[in-house]
């Protein structure tokens, strides 16, 4: 039985208040190793081509999927998957050896590309030590050292077209 996402909800916003305090290190994609690409199921087949994008650019691309759903449909073997019926405990926080397993994943760079209020994977890309998080802006918090603010229609693809551009322009240095 779950309960409200109330104390997700509360968790998530309290972790935002948080990463504003944290030390950030910019890095741009060219100095990028480890990139890992955060996406709900419903949006498989759009950020795939996103993946071999990075991919391409000799980029060590994980990917974390967030799955609703009863089940898990077929996909790529290496993606770490989030089903929200066996990895979220009654209060929809994800359980601790999932939070392990994702804090454990090497990335330089986290890409958010969840659409909603997906609490359990924001509660996820906060607690994870990556010192550089971008994303589209979609609620009141704060949660991204980048954030792009777009519309609320602007599709995935769109989204990660403008996440890649300002990763090449930005400078670390």
């Amino acid at each position: 039985m779950r309960l409200t996402n109330h104390f997700i909800r509360k968790k998530v916003k309290g972790l935002a208040e948080q990463a504003g305090k944290r030390q950030s290190h910019f890095c741009t994609l060219k100095d990028a190793r480890h990139i890992l690409v955060l996406f709900n199921v419903e949006d498989k087949d759009i950020v795939e081509p996103c993946l071999e994008t990075l991919r391409s650019q000799q980029k060590n691309t994980k990917a974390c999927v967030y799955v609703s759903g009863d089940t898990v449909p077929e996909m790529d073997p290496s993606y770490m998957v989030i089903h929200a019926k066996t990895d979220l405990d009654m209060w929809y926080m994800p359980v601790d050896e999932i939070e392990k397993k994702f804090c454990s994943c090497d990335a330089d760079i986290l890409i958010d590309l969840t659409r909603g209020d997906n609490y359990a994977m924001q509660y996820l890309l906060l607690k994870h030590p990556g010192t550089f998080k971008v994303g589209a802006r979609s609620s009141e918090l704060d949660l991204y050292d980048l954030t792009i603010s777009v519309t609320e229609n602007a599709d995935i693809k769109h989204i990660f077209g403008h996440i890649l551009f300002y990763l090449q322009t930005i400078r670390s240095k």
